[in-house]
């Protein structure tokens, strides 16, 4: 799925200068359509091996999850066979297609003459990564069904339900939670730095007391002074 999502980005930041080259550079690259393409395809099939591992695929199953477990594992089973051999026709058909145009030596029609075998094979590649990965899982959900945990298999070939999703969607937010209160515990000063701080504020603080103190201008707008000022005490004559 990794190699999906950066096919992804390249086709955002692809699109994104060719529109901006034709708006302000006044040029294009006339040949981003033929490479996002190539990236949409290729970003597709390297995607499916990952989803049916997170159980993503959309599956219709309002009446099997009414069905006891006995005839439930059954019916996951028959759904993966008919996955499997779905995916079998596709490898074929991509590798074979792949494979005629590295004979032929075929290009696309762009600019840039693309070797139509390189990104035809990478398509195909991902196609052969999701066979693998549904053959793989159809060996576990045997060994759990000859094993005798029928519920075990159900919990893997099971489409996922709103409560998986929601469950999902709580951790995220709880990791999210846990990452922003670290990062002020990493960035909070220590204890012997506070201190510090502290010591220096106070030591500030007398300064600036001092210096007021010491100042005539500070001494003229204090409210005693301006009371004696205006009311100024009479000498006792004696």
């Amino acid at each position: 799925m990794t190699v999906a999502g950066w096919c992804y980005l390249l086709i955002t930041a692809l699109i994104c200068f060719d529109v901006v080259a034709r708006r302000l550079l006044g040029f294009s690259t006339e040949a981003t359509s033929e490479i996002t393409g190539y990236l949409m395809a290729i970003g597709m099939s390297w995607g499916l091996a990952g989803t049916l591992f997170e159980r993503g695929h959309v599956r219709i199953d309002v009446l099997v999850q009414k069905l006891p477990l006995g005839l439930r594992v059954w019916l996951h089973l028959a759904s993966l066979l008919a996955l499997l051999i779905a995916t079998g026709f596709f490898v074929y058909g991509a590798a074979s297609l792949a494979i005629d145009s590295w004979e032929l030596s075929a290009t696309d029609l762009s600019a840039m003459h693309t070797p139509l075998a390189v990104p035809q094979g990478l398509w195909a590649g991902g196609l052969a990564l999701l066979l693998l990965a549904g053959l793989a899982i159809g060996a576990r959900a045997l060994g759990h069904l000859f094993g005798g945990d029928p519920a075990r298999l159900d919990a893997m070939l099971l489409a996922r339900t709103d409560m998986d999703e929601a469950a999902e969607t709580l951790e995220a937010v709880a990791e999210s939670k846990r990452n922003e209160a670290e990062s002020p515990r990493a960035m909070a000063p220590s204890p012997g730095d506070d201190s510090e701080s502290k010591r220096d504020g106070s030591e500030f603080k007398r300064d600036d007391s001092e210096s007021k103190r010491d100042d005539p201008e500070s001494k003229r707008d204090d409210p005693e002074t301006k009371r004696n000022e205006r009311f100024p005490r009479k000498r006792d004559p004696r």
